[in-house]
């Protein structure tokens, strides 16, 4: 737990406190949870194995070190998650979407015309 206190008062004296990750950062943290899932996926599968398959006891020790493994996993996936996600909240705030994106009725109407252009060129070929 103090590194990653460290970590976050690491971040918020490089930028000023707004909490932006550099893309080294949010591709670690991207990384970090694509691993943490595998692993947690592997904890899972080998805790229903020994439970339900090879009808381990449930106080086993393996049984307890897999559940305390996969505590962690879960916890710190989740707070993985929370930093992408403040990430991706501060930055809709710092670089609002541009004007010239449209909103979804606009843009499938707008697919819907191009398509229709090509269709007219096309068949003008034919």
């Amino acid at each position: 737990m103090r590194k990653h206190s460290e970590r976050s008062e690491t971040i918020q004296e490089r930028d000023g406190g707004s909490g932006l990750l550099t893309k080294t950062e949010e591709h670690m943290v991207h990384t970090q949870v694509r691993r943490n899932s595998f692993a947690i996926d592997h904890m899972i599968k080998a805790i229903d194995l020994l439970i339900n398959k090879e009808q381990c006891p449930w106080d086993a020790n393996i049984l307890l070190r897999l559940r305390t493994g996969l505590e962690i996993a879960i916890a710190e996936n989740d707070t993985f998650r929370k930093v992408l996600w403040r990430h991706h909240q501060i930055l809709e705030q710092v670089m609002p979407p541009q004007s010239t994106e449209l909103d979804p009725s606009s843009f499938i109407i707008e697919q819907i015309r191009k398509r229709k252009f090509a269709f007219m060129a096309q068949s003008a070929r034919a």
